[in-house]
């Protein structure tokens, strides 16, 4: 089981015990078929599962094969080192770089060689659907339905490098990180997904956004100012505004805005100079972290000193001086 492993902050398995293994996959990833043709047997397995994302990476030191039932869920495979094939009742290739978006609506069979990895994603079919009328404020009953061709190779690169960052990232920050911070991870990963593959929304999803009010950035802007110290959720505030989110994210890009979580942090990043500024004796940095909504002190003390210009510790210090 040599070579770099991703996600090992969150393991499932890593055995010489194929019964063992077989056990943890079907229970982990909800396999129903598990075959190992070799006696030197070796697995590697980790499983992180978001709101509607989840990573895996997987590493066999034998051939093996896997096979899943129908699920409520799409899957996309990522080649690290190795060979393997996946099978279902509409087509049988090898797994390149990249495999093609396999639907929630196949079996699937996966058939490893020696020394296979891989990073899988396996996205919520309905979550999916659902970001992406969001994102384009459609209210319509059509469903999503992927065109099944062979995806875009630009886009699926930016997409492959997208996935990997996306499980370091997971990996070295992601125990720190709040709801609001993986939920916006996931939200731009699943932006990418759709992006990259035909379906019968790409055409409305890449047309230019009709304008919207200036005012809908002031009207957004004035609820995160009233509502800083409660989650953000994304959607919420487009439908507050009447716009799609798409239309939202443009509208605050054209007032030299980053985005609304971004305007959020800054404004919860001011409130915590002024707890900071005018402490009582309970006050403490990392009090005043938590009550404004930064899980790791550490992560609040660097973003603090980029936009206050000082350590939260130092504010403190310094207004405690004054007593």
């Amino acid at each position: 089981m040599a070579g770099a492993a991703y996600l090992e902050r969150y393991p499932v398995v890593r055995s010489r015990d194929s019964e063992f293994a077989r056990d943890r996959l079907f229970t982990a990833f909800g396999a129903t078929g598990f075959d190992c043709r070799d006696h030197d047997f070796g697995i590697h397995a980790n499983y992180v599962r978001l709101t509607s994302i989840g990573a895996a990476f997987c590493s066999y030191d034998c051939a093996a094969s896997l096979s899943f039932p129908e699920a409520d869920l799409l899957r996309q495979f990522f080649s690290i080192q190795g060979s393997a094939n996946f099978s279902t009742a509409n087509a049988s290739e090898p797994i390149g770089a990249w495999s093609p978006f396999i639907s929630a609506e196949s079996r699937l069979r996966l058939d490893f060689s020696p020394g296979y990895r891989q990073l899988v994603i396996r996205i919520d079919a309905g979550a999916l659907e659902r970001s992406l009328k969001n994102l384009l404020g459609d209210a319509s009953d059509r469903k999503l339905v992927f065109a099944g061709d062979n995806p875009d190779p630009a886009h699926m690169s930016f997409l492959r490098h997208d996935v990997f960052r996306f499980a370091e990232e997971l990996e070295r920050f992601g125990a720190d990180y709040s709801s609001v911070v993986l939920c916006e991870m996931e939200r731009n990963l699943i932006l990418k997904f759709l992006l990259a593959h035909r379906h019968n929304f790409s055409d409305q999803l890449q047309r230019q956004p009709s304008s919207a009010n200036r005012a809908v950035v002031d009207m957004v802007e004035a609820f995160i100012e009233a509502n800083w110290d409660k989650p953000i959720d994304i959607e919420s505030l487009a439908r507050l505004a009447n716009v799609s989110v798409r239309t939202m994210f443009r509208e605050f890009a054209l007032a030299g805005r980053a985005s609304p979580g971004q305007f959020a942090k800054h404004v919860r990043l001011q409130r915590a100079a002024e707890f900071l500024r005018w402490p009582n004796e309970q006050t403490s940095v990392t009090g005043v972290a938590l009550k404004c909504g930064f899980q790791s002190p550490g992560r609040f003390a660097s973003e603090y000193l980029r936009v206050i210009g000082e350590l939260p510790s130092e504010t403190l210090k310094r207004s405690r001086q004054r007593w």
